[in-house]
């Protein structure tokens, strides 16, 4: 197959920083090869032949390696705007690697999807996909494009080889919106995983054994014991974060009360030890604490009963935050500390979480921020999230809005979403 097919791709398109971004795409074929291009992709690096930088990737892996491949792409202020896509994930849609230096990447990620800049698919792929009815849709064409490869078992690829300067993001259209349902049966802009299990379970788009394989054995508290507490004992910012965190809780609860929907206490969802619950009764607060591990309630009754508060005592049952055992409209506030980063499918627990609120009622979510190449506890957190991807996934909750946003800075790096029931 001839690789030089720069003559193939269309002319440069200008975009001035902070412009509206067009959804169209120039679509061409060249010798067994589509190339896609997204009508806002500016300044292709290479200048000559990048179109043949990216095919160099198909075929890798064989029959069914990569049939998709695309460019890193930069936002006009020089970051990166992403390294392909993730949609079939527990944060939900997410550019990859958002917001880092343009350096960063120099190695080929294999991802969900590529939603924008420029790319190219086999040819044969792209027909049996229905690859130019899937870019009638507009602003998701692209995105949709890749997942249809996907779901026919091939790879995609975003490669640092070729850089263009796109940083276009879909919006929420509900009629693209309705099309992606009606074809992959799960809305494209917050997944919820349960879903694409069982619609998906043989299909290509459960690729990513990291999230539809299962974990290992959740040992946290047998390993490291009542570990909350003893940070409270010997660690004065942790103690200074935790006392900020419960006073944000109990703020949330008393603006509830204050909005004339009295009444309900708080739910903590992943109690683990208990020791919010303990610093959240101690405040006065009518606690219950939820936990799927027996053990870590086990820990929560013992730590707590040797305690003295003002109010009742801090209650802890074991349950799942994906069906969490109390009746709709029942608390002012639910939080959700440390936990979001441990679970499989956000999606599901988030909606839960709405259903038991109380109208006006506020959930509280704090989860370590993502940073490049690290992560606060490779053991047992499964991803971590930048501030714009927890809002997004957040305020995607149905019947929910975002209502704050807040950070922790210095020894943790906490990003915090405060969202409103109604």
């Amino acid at each position: 197959m001839n690789r030089t097919l720069l003559a193939a791709a269309g002319p440069v398109v200008q975009v001035a920083p902070g412009s509206s971004y067009a959804t169209r795409w120039d679509v061409r074929r060249h010798d067994g090869v589509v190339i896609v291009r997204h009508q806002a992709a500016a300044e292709p690096q290479p200048a000559e032949d990048w179109a043949g930088r990216l095919a160099a990737f198909l075929d890798l892996g064989g029959n069914n390696g990569v049939k998709m491949a695309g460019a890193k792409r930069l936002d006009p202020a020089g970051q990166v705007a992403a390294m392909g896509e993730f949609v079939v994930h527990p944060k939900g849609f997410h550019h990859h690697g958002r917001g880092v230096p343009a350096t960063a990447y120099r190695f080929p990620e294999e991802v969900d999807t590529v939603a924008a800049g420029v790319a190219v698919v086999d040819e044969t792929v792209f027909d049996q996909v229905h690859g130019d009815e899937l870019l009638g849709w507009g602003p998701l064409g692209m995105l949709a494009l890749g997942l249809a490869v996907r779901e026919a078992g091939h790879r995609v690829l975003a490669v640092p080889q070729v850089v263009v300067t796109d940083g276009y993001t879909p919006e929420y259209d509900e009629q693209a919106a309705a099309q992606f349902r009606g074809r992959f049966g799960f809305d494209w802009f917050c997944a919820d995983l349960d879903e694409v299990r069982e619609r998906h379970r043989r299909s290509g788009l459960t690729w990513n054994a990291r999230h539809f394989a299962d974990a290992m054995p959740f040992e946290k508290y047998e390993q490291r014991g009542a570990l909350v507490w003893e940070s409270y004992q010997k660690a004065d910012y942790f103690r200074k974060r935790a006392h900020h965190l419960a006073s944000a809780a109990k703020q949330c609860v008393d603006s509830v009360d204050a909005s004339g929907t009295s009444g309900g206490g708080l739910l903590d969802v992943g109690c683990g030890d208990g020791f919010f619950c303990h610093l959240f009764a101690q405040l006065g607060l009518d606690v219950t604490g939820l936990d799927p591990e027996p053990e870590g309630v086990a820990q929560s009754r013992r730590m707590t009963e040797a305690q003295t508060y003002p109010g009742p005592r801090p209650r802890f049952e074991v349950g799942t935050g994906n069906t969490i055992p109390f009746d709709d409209d029942t608390f002012a506030a639910v939080t959700l500390f440390d936990v979001i980063e441990h679970l499989t499918n956000p999606v599901a627990v988030l909606r839960e979480i709405a259903r038991v609120l109380r109208p006006n009622g506020k959930a509280m979510i704090v989860t370590p921020g993502w940073q490049f190449g690290a992560s606060s506890d490779a053991v047992y957190h499964g991803f971590e999230y930048t501030i714009e991807e927890l809002v997004r996934q957040s305020g995607a909750t149905p019947g929910m809005t975002v209502v704050h946003t807040g950070q922790i800075t210095g020894v943790y790096r906490d990003v915090i979403v405060v969202a409103q029931k109604g």
